[in-house]
């Protein structure tokens, strides 16, 4: 078994130790944006940690009705622009809490008169020293290069945050049960991708290991899953892969489906997946062949995913659960490949931009 792979199983009990542990920690933090009252949010991220970002702000807007936007580290570290910062919520979002340009803009925002919250996995990190207010991921050491079960705790964390704002909402009630629904997501997963034979699952593997390239799609929520499933395919397996919105695929990506081109569709119950089924039916006619994966209305579709335990989260949770089939998409991908997903080429745990 791959470094990549035993981390990836490591995720559904790291989830519950962290819910377990950070209710002190949230509480701090909702304690200090109900004081703030802020009138905005800013989140700034890089790479796994701004897809996590991009869910963050569907949370955000979706649950606390509050206008959110990712920050360009560049203004700050480049351009040294003035930012007025004052009256806004800033999040930022790092495994490692030490890339410099988040850290300036923490340090830029918290001058400016903002509140800070940094959500990262490292305890000690300079990030978590700039911040006002940390919530840790307590996913552990992650031995393997890309990030997996760091990128599941960041999640959790910041659906942890929204929670504690609002402790009467169906995200509240719901995520203490997310780390069962996380074990039940990965047991059919494994199974789907490991059965003997030519299942739909490893047709997937050997089609995205042959044509070294696919498309990756959904809307919503789980936008975030489709663009991490995409960079996991290119980080570990060097596959050139695209996550798109469902919606912009239609504005001209869509071109790129064709035979040969295998396509991934995230797929939730509700009108959301029914506003994510045109673009895959459009890619279909184009000559691409979509795996769709989903929960109960995916059931019938060709070359599907079924994980029934989706039905017990609200569309805002699936995000935690669903990647898990990509982040092991990803890795049998690599290993079909001849690649080890434990050390990609050219790529280092912790990267430092500015």
């Amino acid at each position: 078994m791959t470094i990549m792979a035993d981390e990836i199983r490591q995720t559904p009990q790291l989830v519950h130790e962290q819910l377990a542990a950070s209710g002190a920690a949230l509480e701090a933090v909702a304690d200090a944006v109900r004081s703030a009252r802020p009138r905005w949010v800013s989140i700034v991220a890089r790479g796994t940690s701004d897809h996590a970002a991009i869910y963050a702000r569907y949370l955000i807007e979706t649950q606390l009705g509050w206008p959110v936007g990712l920050a360009s580290p560049s203004v700050t570290t480049i351009y040294h622009a003035r930012t007025d910062w004052s009256g806004g919520l800033v999040l930022a979002v790092s495994q490692s809490g030490r890339s410099p340009d988040l850290l300036a803009v923490i340090d830029a925002a918290r001058s400016g008169g903002a509140l800070t919250v940094a959500v990262t996995n490292v305890a000690g990190s300079p990030l978590e020293e700039a911040a006002a207010l940390t919530v840790p991921c307590r996913a552990g050491e992650e031995r393997a290069v890309a990030a997996t079960k760091s990128y599941v705790a960041e999640l959790a964390a910041l659906a942890g945050i929204v929670a504690a704002l609002a402790p009467d909402s169906e995200i509240a009630a719901v995520l203490p049960h997310v780390p069962g629904v996380l074990e039940e997501t990965l047991g059919v997963a494994l199974a789907w991708l490991a059965a003997p034979g030519s299942g739909p699952g490893r047709e997937l593997v050997e089609a995205i290991a042959v044509a070294g390239r696919a498309l990756v799609m959904s809307r919503g929520f789980n936008l975030a899953t489709a663009l991490e499933t995409a960079l996991k395919l290119k980080e570990t397996g060097q596959i050139f892969a695209e996550g798109y919105s469902s919606a912009d695929i239609e504005h001209g990506p869509i071109a790129l489906a064709s035979p040969g081109i295998p396509t991934v569709v995230y797929r939730p119950d509700g009108p959301m997946g029914a506003a994510i089924d045109p673009a895959a039916a459009r890619a279909r006619t184009l000559g691409a062949r979509p795996w769709t994966i989903g929960a109960s209305e995916v059931a019938g579709l060709p070359d599907a995913l079924v994980i029934p335990a989706l039905a017990a989260l609200p569309e805002a949770l699936t995000p935690l659960a669903l990647i898990l089939p990509g982040q092991l998409l990803a890795e049998a991908v690599a290993v079909r490949r001849g690649l080890s997903p434990d050390a990609p080429a050219g790529l280092s745990k912790v990267t430092l931009t500015r």
